[in-house]
């Protein structure tokens, strides 16, 4: 089984990656794990031409093209966003966005959830990933919430390291039941 983690963040070692990458290190040794950051590609936003509603493809042709097998080719897919202006991040939002296509059913029942990092007011991220993930009919398990704002200070969040370790077991509890 594939994990797949996308990160919003603009910032490779910042705190909402150091998340997933702690999440990726308990998933590792039982899934094939990836990394995804959105920075890394060339992405542009949806032109709401509505193609993708007759043909179940996007038709822009950038780095998206990369990302959609590696999205339809996992089993689980986690969404990482730190809090911007009270919601997930512009590259986030563009990648949700051109995934609209998907929603005929073509991640459907795959396992998704979620981590978010804000400094004290989120806003509404973890609506915005969740309402993403009923869209697409993914099975949603409740994600990590933690609270950080300058570099590594996500580390003394302890109850969002508690909860990663939770999210880790519910994950694989999901996947193993999923599966047979």
């Amino acid at each position: 089984m594939k994990v797949i983690g996308i990160i919003g963040s603009p910032h490779k070692n910042g705190n909402t990656a150091q998340l997933m990458n702690e999440l990726m290190d308990l998933l590792r040794p039982i899934f094939e794990t990836e990394i995804i950051f959105l920075k890394d590609f060339d992405i542009k936003p949806c032109e709401g031409c509505h193609i993708c509603k007759e043909k179940e493809t996007c038709i822009i042709k950038d780095d998206m093209q990369k990302i959609y097998p590696k999205i339809k080719g996992s089993d689980i897919i986690i969404l990482s966003s730190p809090s911007y202006m009270g919601g997930v991040t512009s590259r986030l939002k563009i990648f949700m966005e051109r995934t609209w296509h998907l929603r005929s059913g073509q991640l459907e029942n795959k396992i998704g959830t979620y981590i978010v990092v804000g400094r004290r007011k989120i806003g509404s991220v973890i609506n915005e990933i969740d309402e993403y993930f009923s869209r697409l009919r993914v099975i949603k398990i409740p994600g990590v919430l933690g609270f950080a704002y300058e570099k590594d200070e996500i580390f003394k969040d302890q109850e969002a390291l508690r909860d990663l370790q939770i999210v880790g077991k519910q994950i694989i509890f999901w996947a193993k039941n999923i599966s047979k």
